[in-house]
């Protein structure tokens, strides 16, 4: 083929490309190449191909080839950078990241995908940086403001933060990830009447783990409920349904007949109370049902008019099967001295985990204390890990239901515990809980303060600095030391 074939051909390719004709782009790259094998450019742009198409370890392989032709060129380290963040290679991200802006030292794209990576691993200072660098260098996009804002964010600057976002959001109005982010950063300063109403952005986020539920009839407004039955449903995780499972209660006391779906093994506990009118354990079974209207549990705190002084607390909403509770109680009995549960790590495929978990070699705090029974309430992934080596007498509880975890729960005098489903579920349980929270902790946990209002049990203990959990588990301890003192 002819250079101006070949150029057309190359120019043809690119079209589908850009018009998200991936597999089109991805045959008229490979027919290019069985041409001539050694351009570059169109191994770099197969392997985005193959990217798109959710296939990293291909388009590495492909990235890679295109380097091996032309190590120079920025682009090709960005986008191998990109490609190896979605196979979970941090170390190796950020090599690629770093060969990108050493090429192109004024690269946007690069500066705030390498703001990105280091963030993710806890190196906030630094991902400032970079992430600055990147927005004066594109100071009219709105991705690296973006980016900017979630590095604020994870340093405990949520103003900034919220700064941040908005300047995305001025320079393109739609971009549903940063007014998301923007909600997240609300809430966090406790502004919950904007943030709760910047949250309905996360069904616009192609991101948003959860899809919108479509049904005949409508999603609830905040209109009167008198008389009809509204669906409530669950779209994240446990502890998210734990917590906004309450607002079923208000929907009663309005009038409304509730119909909440559940998890399967949350269920059984909210049968056992009064939230809801029926209790179900799947929308695929929706069709089934009858009801007037419909809304994810995340909605609801906006329509509610939630905010600081007007969240919903009762001192508990679940309620444990107290047959379990005794059989429990009787089954885990170690001294005589007062009886704490603990948990010291959550959902291991979070991103956030490695910043939450308790380190098991500065436990020891706790081990230094007299007359406790320290019941285990890890379960899952981590639960093998038993912080013995710092001293601490565990009694092992096994793995057992959501259920026998609430029984034995409610058997305890104190839970101590990180940002997991265990905090949300000792609190709904009304169960007094301390709960340990890194420097930039989830938005429900607020900031500066040591009480939640969404839980009246609960107590919080912050660290001071990012990674450092010494003062926070030593207070903690002396917290533990003192309630055992006022037990005697």
């Amino acid at each position: 083929m002819s250079r101006s074939g070949e150029r057309a051909a190359f120019d043809a390719a690119l079209r589908d490309h850009q018009g998200g004709r991936i597999d089109d782009a991805i045959a008229a790259y490979r027919a290019i190449l069985d041409r001539d094998p050694e351009i570059a450019d169109v191994w770099h742009l197969l392997g985005v191909a193959f990217h798109q198409k959710g296939d990293p370890r291909t388009a590495r392989k492909l990235v890679e080839s295109a380097i091996a032709l032309d190590a120079g060129i920025a682009d090709y380290h960005n986008n191998l950078g990109m490609i190896l963040v979605a196979m979970g290679e941090s170390e190796a991200a950020e090599r690629s990241l770093r060969q990108a802006v050493r090429l192109q030292p004024t690269g946007g794209k690069a500066l705030a995908n390498l703001a990105g990576v280091l963030r993710t691993q806890g190196k906030f200072d630094e991902a400032f940086d970079f992430a600055a660098r990147a927005v004066a260098m594109v100071p009219n996009d709105a991705e690296a403001h973006n980016n900017l804002g979630n590095v604020l964010k994870d340093m405990a600057r949520p103003e900034d933060a919220v700064a941040a976002y908005g300047r995305a959001i001025e320079l393109r109005g739609d971009f549903a990830l940063a007014h998301w982010n923007r909600a997240l950063a609300l809430l966090s300063l406790g502004l919950y009447a904007d943030g709760f109403a910047e949250l309905s952005w996360r069904w616009r986020w192609g991101g948003f783990p959860s899809k919108p539920r479509n049904y005949a009839q409508p999603l609830w407004d905040g209109s009167d409920l008198a008389g009809k039955t509204i669906y409530l449903y669950p779209e994240q995780g446990l502890g998210d349904t734990i917590q906004f499972v309450r607002y079923a209660i208000l929907a009663r006391e309005r009038g409304a007949q509730v119909i909440v779906e559940a998890p399967y093994e949350l269920a059984p506990l909210l049968s056992r109370t009064n939230i809801a009118d029926i209790v179900t354990t799947g929308g695929a079974h929706a069709a089934d049902l009858k009801f007037d209207c419909h809304a994810p549990l995340l909605d609801l705190p906006h329509h509610f008019a939630t905010t600081l002084d007007t969240v919903p607390a009762p001192l508990a909403y679940l309620a444990a099967d107290p047959s379990r509770v005794g059989v429990l109680r009787a089954g885990t009995r170690g001294t005589s001295g007062l009886r704490v549960g603990l948990n010291w790590a959550g959902n291991p495929n979070s991103p956030v985990e490695k910043f939450r978990s308790l380190p098991l070699d500065e436990l020891w705090p706790f081990a230094d204390l007299d007359d406790i029974d320290w019941i285990c309430l890890q379960k899952g992934p981590g639960g093998d890990m038993l912080p013995r080596p710092v001293g601490i007498g565990l009694i092992e509880t096994g793995e057992g239901s959501l259920g026998d975890t609430a029984a034995l729960i409610s058997g305890l005098d104190l839970v101590v515990t990180t940002d997991t489903a265990v905090a949300h579920l000792a609190g709904a349980l009304g169960v007094p809980t301390f709960v340990l929270l890194h420097d930039a902790p989830d938005w429900r946990w607020l900031l500066g303060r040591d009480d939640s209002p969404w839980y009246p049990s609960m107590r919080l203990f912050r660290q001071g600095k990012p990674g450092d959990w010494g003062p926070a588990i030593a207070e903690a301890a002396a917290a533990v030391a003192k309630l055992r003192q006022e037990r005697v």
